[in-house]
């Protein structure tokens, strides 16, 4: 089989791997994004809550000045399907805390598609249904092959954009930590129909033990309904759970989803070499809400940029995550922090009720889901 050489290739198209592409490609590098799936964005793995500007800058530093990302987060309408500028937060006791949002929701099949759009448009390339079934470094040139089942291809830099469970780096380091993301939690999530709440719902208690229920509205009767819970703390199907859930609340399950997110935090080693993780392969998605959508745009864009910073003055790739680092790392050790004590503190209903009330909806709950410390921490 031929070997076809590109200079930079990403697994994955979701929007890290999209976001990667369309700013190399604007600057005329030759990219190519090899993606498994069939259809981008299908099927979705999350709840599908999208943050704006606002939100993005409120949450991780130095991003103010960067324009060419403040662009990037001007969705168009059509995407965006529902505001979301409340969210309660429900104690076990069904008492609930309000807090102020800039988000909105969406279809990730619309969503990613988008950005996938920009992409191509700017001169990248895609190929659908093409998952990696190997990558081999080559120990005398130090070069890598990337075998998939219909071609196999060579790199100037390879950059791992498929998600939680990072291929790149299990081909590469098989298990080994410091390369891929740690605590994997598994979700299920379900497309409903019925009365939905008009704000973004999160539920903590036994719904879901050591992690958090949702429900975000997508529209006129029509929301993302879903369970994160930590691996092992269920007994039965996350599934017949979540069913539960949803015929407890009369909604109407249309079709289901699922999959992994990484809430160990970020990977020690983000850079290999000529090997960039980015999004929830590099493990950044907040432990404390489970978003990664923001991360891994920026991480994207931060990523291109290094690459692009290397062959105009050299400057070692290892700046990704230096950067990467102090763009999130205050807000990713905050919510690593509240993830851990919540395994630690929440083992059942009402440990969970009287700790919940006791942090109070300002100084605990709120920070930690704005990824801030909270007071009681200080």
């Amino acid at each position: 089989m031929a070997v076809e050489h590109r200079e930079v290739i990403i697994v994955g198209a979701g929007p890290a791997g999209t976001t990667c592409a369309q700013r190399l490609a604007e600057d005329g590098i030759d990219v190519l994004i090899l993606e498994r799936r069939e259809i981008i964005g299908n099927p979705a793995q999350c709840g599908e809550c999208i943050p704006n500007w606002g939100e993005v800058i409120g949450t991780f530093s130095g991003l103010e000045d960067h324009q060419w990302l403040k662009d990037s987060f001007d969705f168009p309408d059509r995407i965006q399907l529902h505001r979301l500028d409340h969210m309660r937060v429900f104690l076990p006791s069904g008492k609930a805390y309000h807090f102020d949002l800039d988000a909105f929701a969406g279809h990730r099949l619309q969503f990613d598609g988008y950005l996938a759009e920009k992409a191509v448009s700017a001169g990248a390339e895609i190929r659908m249904s093409e998952p990696v079934q190997n990558i081999k470094r080559r120990s005398k040139s130090n070069s890598l092959l990337i075998v998939t089942e219909n071609s196999r291809y060579t790199c100037d830099l390879l950059i791992d954009g498929s998600g939680s469970l990072a291929h790149v780096s299990r081909f590469l380091h098989g298990k080994d930590k410091e390369y891929r993301p740690d605590d994997q939690v598994p979700t299920a999530y379900a497309q409903v129909r019925g009365k939905v709440p008009e704000t973004f719902d999160v539920f903590l208690g036994s719904v879901a033990p050591k992690g958090y229920a949702w429900i975000i509205p997508k529209g006129p009767d029509t929301a993302n309904v879903g369970l994160g819970v930590r691996a092992g703390a269920l007994k039965g199907s996350i599934k017949e759970h979540l069913k539960k859930f949803c015929d407890d609340l009369n909604l109407e399950i249309l079709s289901y989803g699922g999959g992994w997110i990484p809430m160990g935090g970020p990977v020690k080693t983000m850079v290999d070499q000529n090997v960039i993780a980015i999004g929830d392969a590099a493990g950044l998605v907040m432990p404390s809400n489970g978003g990664g959508i923001s991360q891994a745009m920026i991480s994207g864009c931060f990523a291109a940029e290094a690459y692009l910073e290397f062959k105009q003055h050299q400057t070692p790739l290892t700046s990704y995550q230096d950067r990467v680092e102090a763009c999130f790392g205050r807000a990713l050790k905050n919510s690593l922090r509240s993830k851990n004590m919540g395994y630690l503190m929440f083992q059942n209903d009402l440990i969970t009720e009287v700790l919940l009330r006791v942090l109070g909806p300002i100084g605990g709950i709120k920070r930690a889901m704005e990824c801030d410390k909270p007071l009681w921490v200080l």
